[in-house]
């Protein structure tokens, strides 16, 4: 039998008392840090979640049927329409923008032009519905006002039964 001095009983006593205390501590501060790490994954995830449901939806591009028929391209500027100057008011819900646009309609021929003239008024009401339903971001940028052309083509050249818009031009295009 071993007798240990009452003296160290009470040192060998507070060692491990002590080596408890830090086992609860690293385990205490191992719990704090898997919950600030959470607590930061869980802001984070939310943050990632609200942006995704408040970005503006992009507008899908509207596909062109083209002729199956090659077009010679036209010798000189080609027959332009003009189309009176349009003032819309844009569908940002977060402020409150408009749009004013001068537009030129590129046509094949005369009897194409002749045809655009006769439809202005429905084509400026065609024109204004579309571009009412437009945000700022999808036509701020080059890409979007590419996609607004091909869109506005594609729209007009319906509403008149054939392909005698071939080209849009912007003549002025303010947005605020």
């Amino acid at each position: 039998v071993h007798i240990v001095p009452e003296e160290n009983k009470e040192a060998q006593k507070s060692e491990e008392d002590d080596t408890s205390n830090k086992k609860k501590r690293s385990i205490s501060m191992i719990q704090m840090i898997i919950i600030i790490l959470l607590v930061t994954l869980l802001a984070l995830g939310g943050f990632i979640a609200w942006k995704l449901l408040t970005m503006p939806e992009q507008a899908a591009p509207v596909p062109i049927e083209k002729s199956k028929e090659p077009t010679a391209a036209p010798a000189g500027p080609g027959l332009l329409v003009d189309v009176d100057k349009i003032t819309v008011n844009l569908a940002d819900e977060d402020q409150s923008r408009f749009l004013r646009i001068t537009i030129k309609l590129g046509v094949k021929d005369e009897a194409s032009k002749a045809k655009v003239e006769a439809y202005s008024a429905q084509i400026k009401d065609l024109i204004i519905g579309i571009l009412s339903n437009k945000t700022f971001s999808s036509i701020r940028t080059a890409n979007g006002k590419y996609n607004l052309k091909d869109e506005l083509i594609y729209r007009i050249n319906t509403l008149l039964g054939s392909e005698s818009v071939e080209s849009i031009f912007f003549a002025t295009f303010i947005a605020q």
